[in-house]
């Protein structure tokens, strides 16, 4: 092979190689996994998070734990049902400071601040915020089982 020839099938070899890993590369990588009910649960409980802390947290405390001004919403003795926390939420309380949020927050916003309050009341979710309360700082994962109802 003349000069040419050998320097012309190095960068074809090289050419086919490169072009090899790169398809190999892209094969290879994990595919974009579909939503969840995992993470459908996470997504609402985060939704709920944030609504928590938009109306919510400077009463019943951060972590939803209760301060002098509202009761501890994680309390099991408590009981809350799904409907009771909705109706509570939308309509207040008369005679005290829980007002009702029902012009300022839609029940499927109510529903994901339920939610929230439910993962922590059943100890499923620790406190702080669930996007770095996971694994490895990230977000967290809600246990296999657990009960959205």
């Amino acid at each position: 092979m003349t000069r040419w020839g050998w320097r012309t099938a190095w960068y074809g070899a090289t050419t086919v190689l490169w072009v090899a890993v790169s398809l190999s590369n892209v094969q290879g990588a994990a595919p974009q996994a579909p939503a969840t009910a995992a993470s459908a649960t996470y997504q609402t409980v985060y939704n709920g998070w944030k609504w928590w802390h938009v109306y919510c947290y400077r009463c019943h405390g951060v972590d939803a734990n209760g301060t002098t001004t509202a009761p501890n919403l994680t309390d099991p003795a408590l009981k809350l049902t799904r409907a009771g926390f909705l109706k509570t939420a939308r309509t207040g309380v008369p005679d005290t400071a829980m007002q009702g949020w029902s012009k300022l927050l839609d029940d499927k916003q109510l529903g994901q601040i339920y939610l929230y309050v439910k993962a922590r009341t059943d100890k499923v979710l620790p406190p702080g915020r669930p996007d770095e309360i996971g694994p490895g700082g990230g977000p967290w994962v809600p246990p296999a089982g657990w009960s959205t109802r």
